[in-house]
C-alpha cells in the first residue's frame, strides 16, 4: 500500500510544480509589460520631487495673441487698373507696348488715325472764326438799337446767333480736349489727322488687344495698364476665424516664389459677405513692398488675432506620450506627492505659453504641475507607474 501512495503522489507534485512555474512566468511577463507601459500616475518622495526640478500651482490664466493661417494672392485695387481706350474710333496706327512694359503716366502710348478728326478740328476753327464775327455784329447791334436806328428784333436774332455759335465752339472745344487736342493752341496750320493717346497712370503694362491697322471702336479696349503703387494682398479667411480680426490687425506675409523674405502688412478691409466655401476676402496693405510683388501671385500670410485671456500651461508643463498631449494634477500625501496624468487639448500657443482645455472642467480648479512634467514621465516609464 505505501508504495501505491507513492506513485499517486509523484504525479500530483510535478503537477504542482508546473501550476507553480506557469503562474511565475505569467506574472515576470506582467511585470515586463508594465514597465514597458506606464500608467496614469506616480508617487514621488520630497527627495524625488526635489530631484526632477518640479514646481506646482494654480492653472495660470493669460492674454494670447494667436494667429490664423491662410492663403491668398496679390491684388492691387480697381482704381489701379486702368482699360486703355479711344474716345473716338479711329485706326491704330503704331504702338510699341507689350505686355510687362513700365509707362510713365502722360507718355504716348500709342497713335490713333482717323480722317473724321480732321472734321472735328475743321468745325471747330470755323465757329471760332463765325463766333468773332458774331461778336463784332452783336456790338454793331446793340449800339444800332439804343439810338433806335435799327429794330429790336434784329438785335435779338444777333444775340441768338452769337450764343448758339458759342455753345457750339464750347462742345467742339470739349472733343478736342477727349482727342488730346488743346483748343487753344489749334490753328489751321497743325491740323492733322493723327491723335495721341496717353497713359492716364504710371505702372505697366498688363494685356494688348489691338495690333498695328486694326480698327478701334471707342468701346473697345486697347490696352490694360496696371499701377503697383497701392499693391496689396487679397486673403481669404473661412467664417469661424472672421470674427476673431479686426481692421488693423498685423500681418506676416510670405510667397513660395520668394522664400526669403516676409512681408509686414495690417489689415484694411473685412468682406462683409460669404461666398459658396463660407469665405471672405480680407484686403492686407504691404508696409513694405517691392518690384518683385507682382498681381495673382500666391501668397500665405498669419493674420495675428484679437488678443484673449484665457487658460494657459508653460511647455516645461506639458508631455505628448503616442501622440497625445497630457498635463499632470499634483496631490500632496502626507511627505509624498502623487501626480496623475489627465489628457488635455492644446489651443494657441505665444512664446512657450499654451491654451489649455481639459475633459473633465474640474481638473482646472486642481493644483497642476507647472514644471517638470518631462522627469514625472521618464519616471512613469521606468517604474510602469501606480495604477
Amino acid at each position: 500500500m505505501i508504495k501505491s501512495y507513492n506513485y499517486i503522489l509523484i504525479p500530483l507534485t510535478c503537477c504542482l510544480l508546473a501550476c507553480s512555474s506557469k503562474k511565475d512566468n505569467q506574472q515576470e511577463a506582467g511585470q515586463s509589460q508594465q514597465a514597458k507601459s506606464p500608467g496614469n500616475s506616480i508617487t514621488f518622495n520630497t527627495e524625488q520631487y526635489k530631484n526632477g526640478g518640479i514646481d506646482t500651482g494654480k492653472l495660470p490664466s493669460k492674454e494670447l495673441v494667436t494667429e490664423i493661417h491662410v492663403t491668398g494672392k496679390v491684388d492691387v485695387p480697381p482704381q489701379n487698373i486702368v482699360s486703355v481706350n479711344v474716345p473716338m474710333g479711329g485706326f491704330l496706327k503704331g504702338t510699341g507696348m507689350l505686355p510687362g512694359r513700365p509707362v510713365r503716366k502722360g507718355q504716348v502710348i500709342a497713335q490713333i488715325e482717323n480722317q473724321d478728326y480732321i472734321t472735328i478740328q475743321q468745325d471747330y476753327l470755323t465757329a471760332v472764326s463765325r463766333m468773332a464775327f458774331l461778336k463784332q455784329e452783336l456790338d454793331r447791334q446793340r449800339e444800332l438799337s439804343r439810338q433806335q436806328a435799327s429794330p429790336l428784333k434784329l438785335y435779338q436774332q444777333t444775340q441768338a446767333d452769337y450764343n448758339s455759335e458759342q455753345a457750339q465752339a464750347a462742345g467742339m472745344a470739349q472733343k478736342l480736349r477727349l482727342l488730346g487736342i488743346n483748343p487753344q493752341k489749334l490753328n489751321a496750320g497743325n491740323i492733322r489727322s493723327v491723335i495721341n493717346i496717353i497713359a492716364p497712370i504710371s505702372g505697366f503694362v498688363s494685356q494688348v488687344f489691338a495690333n498695328v491697322g486694326k480698327y478701334v471702336n471707342p468701346s473697345d479696349v486697347l490696352m490694360e495698364l496696371v499701377s503697383t503703387d497701392d499693391i496689396h494682398a487679397a486673403l481669404t479667411v473661412y467664417e469661424q476665424d472672421i470674427p476673431k480680426i479686426k481692421i488693423g490687425s498685423k500681418v506676416n506675409i510670405t510667397l513660395p516664389s520668394i522664400p526669403d523674405k516676409t512681408y509686414p502688412g495690417e489689415v484694411i478691409l473685412i468682406g462683409r459677405m460669404l461666398d459658396t466655401s463660407h469665405s471672405v476676402l480680407v484686403h492686407c496693405h504691404f508696409l513694405k513692398a517691392d518690384q518683385n510683388l507682382l498681381p495673382n501671385m500666391f501668397l500665405q500670410a498669419s493674420i495675428r488675432t484679437k488678443p484673449h485671456v484665457t487658460q494657459v500651461l508653460p511647455d516645461e508643463a506639458l508631455v505628448n506620450y503616442e501622440g497625445k498631449d497630457y498635463a499632470f494634477l499634483a496631490s500632496k500625501q502626507n511627505q509624498q506627492v502623487r501626480f496623475n496624468m489627465v489628457p488635455v487639448t492644446i489651443g494657441a500657443k505665444q512664446g512657450g505659453w499654451n491654451e489649455v482645455n481639459f475633459n473633465k472642467p474640474e481638473f482646472a480648479q486642481q493644483t497642476l504641475v507647472l514644471k517638470g512634467a518631462f522627469a514625472i514621465l521618464s519616471a512613469m516609464k521606468n517604474a510602469g507607474g501606480d495604477e
